[in-house]
């Protein structure tokens, strides 16, 4: 089959971001991925000088520190404030030797200690104990809401946020506690993107006109198949993916994510010699289900159902399960695997050019932010799709690639370029398709648009859009957007 090329004009609507949509795993997979990266949070730490042994950097200027409570104690507030993490181990296990020392004072220190190093159970373990043995101090209440926020115990942070705005607080503190507040408001709402655009296809009908002699006898062709021409028609393109995640408890969330995409094409096939008449279609999945989420892991299990409709009717409906885990080495790197099942159930029409069937996948990916505001991102599938007949059954391996790269400015100009590659093996050859058996199919599948051919490659999309902030898992076309508040 011929290389299926989609040429896209850029429009951009009310600010609103827009590309092509296809009815396939990677619209979906490219539509989930945007919707993390507009709920994704960044922070990045600075340091310049540094103190040597028994000195502390405060102002610009190094001052000794005393082994008694008049100077260690203000020396760690300071080691805290600036982030000396060096400084603070010393002057923490000095203090501890003291005999009027303050256990919430060693506590909370060592609780922020172990946040910077990552260890989020250690650090909830000391910030929670510093403020059963002092619940009236500011400071050990606005440190343990700020971590209970880092790994989103949503309810927990904003009851500690709560009562700390109760107490008396400095301006700083109570702006500070306003801020985050209402960072939680803005974490429980809705976040995602919608996105419209134009453009053309040359091939609606995924044909090449060709005509092939599958059987001959003496030079005489007994048995010919005619591929029909293919169609070109103007597309309106479409695409709505959202997420909202309701905290229970902890780090226990209900997830909902409704996506919806497709296509509506100005011309159809009146002859339907492919068996549709038109090519209009739209996607639409609904997910539900449960996710646990703290600062390094996301783990979910969402049931869900996929629908699709073209040529009028609705084709299938399947239910589905996907199982998804992601893991935050460090701020850099994060890696994950997902595993989904689903069934197609298709309707009578649909069941006239295809049959029911299973589908089973599993992914392996991984992300690289060598830059806060740049993330290069891989990953692997292997799709097994099982029809009652051989020669449409099939197993399926994809290598997917990308780069995303956010331009600084208040547009939140961004490009993201996507690479594909797809081998498609079918477990029995098919006569009259020419396929199957040890012959492999290969395609291209970019962010935009439908493709099919024997080469691999790269394809760009271009748009722009509104977005709000709030949870913290992201996971990475050329785009333009609006960065995240």
């Amino acid at each position: 089959m011929p290389k299926h090329r989609a040429a896209v004009l850029c429009l951009l609507l009310a600010c609103l971001p827009f590309s092509t949509a296809r009815a396939d795993d990677d619209d979906t997979r490219f539509l989930l991925d945007q919707t993390r990266r507009t709920a994704e949070r960044r922070m990045q730490p600075v340091e310049s000088l540094v103190a040597p042994p028994g000195t502390v950097v405060h102002e610009g200027r190094i001052y000794e520190v005393g082994n008694n409570l008049q100077d260690l104690e203000p020396a760690i507030y300071i080691a805290l404030n600036t982030g000396q993490w060096d400084r603070l181990v010393e002057f923490v296990g000095r203090y501890r030797l003291l005999r009027d020392y303050r256990p919430e004072l060693v506590d909370m220190a060592n609780g922020l200690l172990a946040r910077h190093r990552g260890l989020y159970g250690q650090a909830l373990e000391h910030l929670s104990r510093a403020h059963a043995a002092n619940p009236g101090d500011a400071r050990i209440q606005l440190e343990l809401a700020r971590l209970q926020f880092e790994d989103n115990r949503d309810a927990d942070a904003r009851a500690t946020f709560e009562l700390a705005r109760s107490s008396t607080l400095p301006d700083y503190g109570r702006v500070l506690t306003e801020q985050y507040l209402s960072a939680l408001d803005a974490r429980a709402g809705w976040h995602g993107n919608l996105a419209f655009g134009m453009g053309y296809n040359d091939n609606i009908n995924q044909t090449n006109g060709s005509r092939d002699c599958l059987s001959e006898f003496w030079g005489i062709c007994l048995f010919e198949r005619k591929m029909p021409d293919p169609i070109g028609s103007a597309m309106l393109n479409y695409e709505l993916a959202l997420e909202r995640r309701f905290n229970l408890s902890g780090n226990h969330n209900l997830l909902l994510r409704p996506v919806s995409y497709g296509s509506h094409y100005r011309h159809d096939d009146p002859q339907a010699l492919m068996g549709v008449k038109d090519y209009s279609s739209n996607t639409a999945l609904l997910y539900l289900g449960y996710q646990y989420l703290d600062a390094r892991n996301s783990v979910s299990m969402l049931p869900y159902v996929e629908h699709y409709y073209r040529d009028g009717y609705t084709n299938y409906l399947a239910p589905s399960l996907q199982l998804e885990w992601r893991h935050a080495l460090d701020n850099q790197w994060q890696i994950g695997g997902s595993l989904d099942t689903r069934r197609y159930h298709h309707k009578d029409r649909a069941l006239r050019i295809t049959s029911d069937y299973d589908q089973y996948q599993a992914s392996l990916f991984a992300s690289y932010m060598p830059t806060p505001v740049t993330s290069i991102h891989g990953g692997i599938d292997a799709t097994r799709k099982k029809y009652e007949v051989a020669q449409a059954s099939s197993k399926e391996w994809t290598l997917r690639a990308g780069v995303y790269h956010q331009f600084a400015g208040e547009a939140g100009m961004y490009v993201n370029l996507l690479g594909i590659y797809r081998e498609i093996r079918n477990d029995a050859f098919d006569g009259f398709l020419a396929r199957g058996g040890t012959t492999n199919r290969k395609s291209t599948s970019p962010a935009w648009a439908r493709t099919a051919g024997r080469s691999p490659g790269w394809c760009p999309s271009c748009g722009c859009a509104t977005a709000s902030t709030a949870a913290t898992w992201t996971g990475p076309s050329v785009s333009a957007r609006p960065k995240p508040a």
